[in-house]
């Protein structure tokens, strides 16, 4: 099969999951999940470094690309089983098969201009799947859009200037231009402070499993594009720009994770402990070492896994209190006992706390930033504090809320996820050196940087 089906063949499942009538949830998320596994099965069948000419343009996957995609489509397929749990598989299903057909074509063309063109029409599908009971998530989708419309006519300008500065090396303002005019659009695309709020609302009043297809697929590819616009232009990778971008994951990382202890529902406290990683992992790609992007990769992929656990648990709680309170003979929550530290592994492990794969992570880009004093330290404690608080106060009302069966009783399935993916964050945590030197096999390609 050509490299162009990645996109085509998620795309096709998109428009026919659109197609059927929402009644029928079931059969579009079964559609969903065939399509992302297929897409997966076949990322890892293509041939590396075999170019494909398609449409007028050049088509490859490198190794990098390759686990990438991989990685999406299976986080994808986990992500719809979480969508069926939580009853949201109907809005959730067409508009991210689309997005994740768009994000294959931006990893796969050669071209960056094309690449970084694509990456928001991937970003601007996904509000398409908001729930409109949800007010936050509405008003989250909104404000979404504005911040990946806004910096779209950045990029063409940027890449041209790049472009011609790499022809005329004697005109050096030109692409410090440039790599200023690359800023704006990856700051936004990424919701980094002061916009970091955006995925927050969104996940407000409730679980979205949109903002966590965001926060598992979304990053991890704008981590890829811009690895590679250094890589392909060294020049547009300063000093300057990287000080601006490691302000920003700083920020992001302390407002966040602050705001953790501010908040009365468990989803919202996930998607602060998400966005306050972020900022971190943020901190050191800006770095440019090989020390730091690869501790930047380790804590996305981590996040990725702890992501998915979490939401797992939130989507099953309700089923889970159901199942207990129907089990009278039984006095042993044990269901709930599982979902609850699924949530608690989940945000902990994005909180930095040892062993989970968070505070490995954390150590290396610790280390690569090589900060002169121990205020970052105490700002990332900060950030700790506000999400294990925040924690703590919305876990005991979880524990204590009332059960609501669902309209769709999956038994003991949505149990058995949480199960599974709590083994993976363990397994991550533990086994945090083979991780990166996993990491690093993939990667090499991309780096050093600096």
């Amino acid at each position: 099969m050509k490299l162009y089906w990645l996109t085509a063949l998620p795309l096709a499942g998109s428009a026919v999951a659109f197609l059927l009538p929402r009644r029928l949830r079931l059969y579009m998320a079964a559609l969903g999940l065939v399509t992302a596994l297929a897409c997966a099965r076949l990322a890892l069948l293509m041939p590396l470094d075999n170019s494909t000419l398609f449409l007028g343009q050049q088509w490859m996957l490198d190794r990098a690309g390759q686990s990438l995609l991989t990685l999406i489509y299976i986080a994808t397929a986990m992500m719809i089983v979480v969508a069926v749990v939580a009853e949201q598989a109907d809005w959730f299903s067409p508009p991210v098969l689309a997005s994740c057909g768009l994000l294959s074509a931006a990893v796969a063309l050669r071209s960056a201009l094309l690449s970084f063109m694509l990456l928001p029409a991937a970003l601007l599908v996904l509000p398409l799947s908001t729930l409109p009971s949800s007010p936050g998530a509405v008003r989250g989708a909104t404000r979404f859009l504005i911040w990946v419309a806004l910096p779209i006519l950045c990029v063409p300008v940027a890449i041209t200037m790049l472009q011609r500065g790499a022809l005329t090396p004697d005109q050096p303002g030109l692409t410090e231009l440039s790599a200023w005019l690359v800023l704006p659009p990856v700051i936004m695309w990424w919701t980094l402070f002061p916009f970091d709020g955006t995925t927050r609302l969104w996940s407000r009043d409730q679980l979205s499993v949109t903002s966590a297809f965001l926060w598992t697929a979304k990053d991890g590819v704008i981590v890829y594009l811009l690895l590679a616009l250094w890589r392909q232009y060294p020049l547009s990778y300063t000093r300057d720009v990287a000080g601006v971008l490691n302000i920003a994951g700083l920020g992001t990382a302390v407002v966040s994770g602050s705001l953790a202890f501010a908040q009365s529902n468990p989803s919202a406290v996930l998607a602060c402990a998400a966005m306050s990683e972020l900022g971190i992992a943020v901190q050191g790609i800006s770095v440019g070492s090989t020390d730091g992007v690869l501790g930047g990769l380790f804590l996305l992929l981590s996040r990725s896994a702890a992501v998915l656990l979490a939401s797992s648990a939130l989507a099953a709680a309700r089923s889970a209190l159901a199942r207990d309170a129907e089990s009278n003979a039984s006095p042993y929550r044990w269901r709930s006992v599982i979902v609850l530290v699924g949530l608690a592994v989940g945000v902990l492990s994005m909180a930095g706390l040892p062993p989970l794969g968070g505070f490995s992570a954390r150590q290396q880009i610790y280390a690569a930033l090589q900060p002169e004093n121990r205020y970052l330290l105490l700002a990332w404690l900060s950030a700790t504090a506000g999400i294990v608080l925040g924690l703590v106060r919305t876990g005991w009302s979880l524990w204590h809320a009332e059960p609501t069966p669902s309209s769709e009783p999956l038994y003991d399935l949505p149990v058995l996820l949480v199960l599974c993916l709590l083994l993976l964050c363990l397994w991550i945590g533990l086994r945090s050196e083979a991780t990166a030197r996993l990491l690093s096999e993939l990667f090499r390609d991309l780096l050093p940087l600096s």
